[in-house]
């Protein structure tokens, strides 16, 4: 059965689109209350555009295991960042998780520059998130 360009495109496209639909879909937790962000935070705060991907363990997933290269085992609020400008511990907000803290905590061969990859629990979920160009609030970069 020959299918006609038009119609792979179609299929193609709906495939890309539809788990967008279930983006915000993500696991979401209210901030803990010793992760709160503060005054301080917020006044030095800034604001980047950056590309924003979801990774999970497991080959298929982007990491190899469940610890990140700062030594911490994976968990809802992980980042991987380019540790050259959001170096180990940076705390941010993602626009799409107005509750969530994320730290910077891993980084990857693919991360460099704006590029933020959020870890999820599982692979579907990461997957579906996809990969979008967001706003991401910087709070907090630690000394270098």
């Amino acid at each position: 059965m020959i299918i006609s360009r038009f119609w792979a495109a179609v299929f193609t496209a709906t495939l890309l689109i539809a788990p967008a639909a279930h983006a915000q879909e993500a696991p979401t937790t209210d901030v803990p209350a010793g992760e709160a962000v503060t005054e301080a935070e917020l006044a030095g705060a800034s604001v980047v555009q950056a590309i924003v991907t979801g990774y999970a363990n497991g080959a298929d997933g982007g990491a190899v295991g469940t610890m990140t290269a700062s030594g911490t085992r994976t968990h809802w609020g992980t980042v991987a960042a380019d540790w050259r400008l959001y170096p180990r511990g940076t705390r941010l907000q993602i626009e799409g998780f107005p509750n969530d803290v994320f730290t910077v905590e891993d980084t990857g061969g693919a991360v460099r520059g704006n590029i933020f990859d959020v870890w999820f629990p599982d692979l579907s979920t990461a997957v579906a998130f996809g990969t979008k160009s967001l706003k991401v609030t910087v709070l907090a970069s630690p000394e270098k």
